[in-house]
């Protein structure tokens, strides 16, 4: 996956400067929602440092919908290209450093550089990709393939953040999750 750096070393100086003008850089604390349920996403998230996760409430249970950590975007994707209101609260899980960059700014930068919209269109398919394993996996693995693949995938989410907000992002109840990880 190329980090935000990658495509730097490939922007014009006057692309790169159009870039840079539109982010913001944010030090942010464990806890800070970027974005709540009911709104509008609209900015994108770039994370230099620490990790956020997506949640949602069902039936008053707080349900991990995603983690994103350090240089990957991170967004409510649905809302943000639509316009329409978040289904999702955007949650700092540890103190972060963030980029973020408006929609109308983003937009702007992909109809003036075709290297910046190729990074955007190759950064959404793989968002896809990563949404459409997880479903996979939540619909026909079992739990010690989907634990695994969290590894895989986050190698020290479980130090990072705590047993049930796995267990949500998982589908299953803590005490499955702890049963799975004592096996292993």
């Amino acid at each position: 996956m190329q980090t935000l750096f990658d495509i730097f070393s490939s922007l014009s100086q006057q692309e790169l400067n159009a870039f840079r003008g539109v982010m913001t850089q944010r030090e942010v604390e464990k806890g800070t929602i970027l974005i709540k349920e009911g709104q509008i996403a609209e900015k994108m998230f770039y994370l230099m440092k620490g990790g956020c996760r997506s949640f949602f409430y069902k039936d008053g249970n707080d349900i991990t919908d995603f983690f994103f950590v350090e240089h990957e975007f991170a967004s409510d994707y649905a809302s943000f290209y639509s316009g329409k209101p978040s289904l999702l609260n955007l949650e700092c899980f540890e103190d972060s450093t963030v980029f973020e960059i408006k929609r109308a700014d983003l937009l702007n930068l992909y109809k003036m550089s075709p290297k910046l919209a190729e990074y955007g269109r190759v950064t959404a398919e793989q968002a896809f990709v990563q949404i459409e394993v997880r479903m996979r996996l939540l619909h026909t693995e079992d739990l010690q393939t989907k634990y695994n693949w969290l590894l895989e995938r986050f190698p020290n989410i479980i130090q990072r953040v705590p047993q049930y907000q796995i267990a949500s992002y998982l589908g299953v109840k803590p005490e499955s999750l702890s049963r799975i990880k004592k096996q292993l």
